[in-house]
C-alpha cells in the first residue's frame, strides 16, 4: 500500500515537472520567435512615422496617413514569410494570450483610425457643423494601448526588460504626444524604444 502511494506521488511529481519544464520551453520558444517580427514592425514603425511627418510638413496634406495601411501589408507579408523558418512552439495558453492580445490592438486601433477618416470625410464634404466636434488625441489613445499590450506581453514571458523598454516608450511617447503638435514622430519613438529595442534583446537573448 505505501509502495503504490509513493508510486502514484512520484508519477505526480514527474507530471507536474513535465508540464513545468513543457511550459518553459514553450515560453522561451516563444521569446525567441518575437525577435525578429519585433524588430521588423519597430523598422517599419519608426521609417514610416519619419516619412509621413516629412510629407505632412511639406505637403500640409494629412492624406499621407494612407502610409500606415501599406506599412501594415508589408509588416504582415514579412511577418509571414519570417514566420515560415522559425521554430514552432506547441499552442498552450500562452501562446493564445500573446496572440489574442495583439489581435484586438490592432482591431481596435485600426477601428478607430477608420472611424476618424470616415468623421474626417463626413466633416470635409457634408458641411457638417465644426462647433459641435470632439476633438480625440488619437495618437495618445494608440500609444497607451500599444504600450499596455506591450508590458502585459513582457510579463507573461516574464521578460523584465521588455516590460522596462515598454513602459519607458509609453511615458516617453505619451509626453511628447501631449506636449507636441508633431505627433507623428511620436512613433519613431515608440518604434526605437518600444519595438525595435525589445526585439534586439530577444535576439541577443536567442542566440545567448
Amino acid at each position: 500500500m505505501e509502495n503504490t502511494e509513493k508510486k502514484e506521488n512520484i508519477s505526480t511529481e514527474q507530471s507536474l515537472k513535465i508540464i513545468a519544464e513543457t511550459m518553459e520551453r514553450s515560453r522561451m520558444t516563444i521569446a525567441k520567435n518575437s525577435g525578429k517580427p519585433l524588430i521588423l514592425w519597430g523598422f517599419l514603425v519608426a521609417v514610416t512615422a519619419l516619412v509621413i511627418h516629412l510629407l505632412w510638413t511639406n505637403t500640409n496634406n494629412p492624406a499621407w496617413n494612407l502610409l500606415w495601411f501599406a506599412m501594415a501589408a508589408i509588416g504582415f507579408a514579412a511577418t509571414f514569410i519570417i514566420s515560415k523558418n522559425r521554430e514552432h512552439a506547441p499552442l498552450n495558453e500562452m501562446g493564445r494570450i500573446l496572440g489574442k492580445i495583439w489581435m484586438w490592438f490592432g482591431i481596435i486601433t485600426t477601428g478607430f483610425y477608420l472611424l476618424i477618416w470616415i468623421a474626417y470625410f463626413i466633416i470635409k464634404y457634408c458641411n457638417y457643423n465644426t462647433d459641435s466636434v470632439i476633438h480625440v488625441n488619437l495618437t495618445l489613445i494608440i500609444v497607451i494601448a500599444m504600450g499596455l499590450c506591450g508590458i502585459i506581453s513582457g510579463v507573461v514571458m516574464k521578460m523584465r526588460s521588455i516590460v522596462a523598454c515598454c513602459a519607458t516608450a509609453t511615458f516617453l511617447s505619451a509626453l511628447v504626444a501631449l506636449l507636441m503638435p508633431g505627433q507623428v514622430l511620436v512613433f519613431v519613438i515608440l518604434g526605437i524604444v518600444g519595438l525595435l529595442v525589445p526585439g534586439l534583446i530577444l535576439q541577443k537573448k536567442a542566440r545567448g
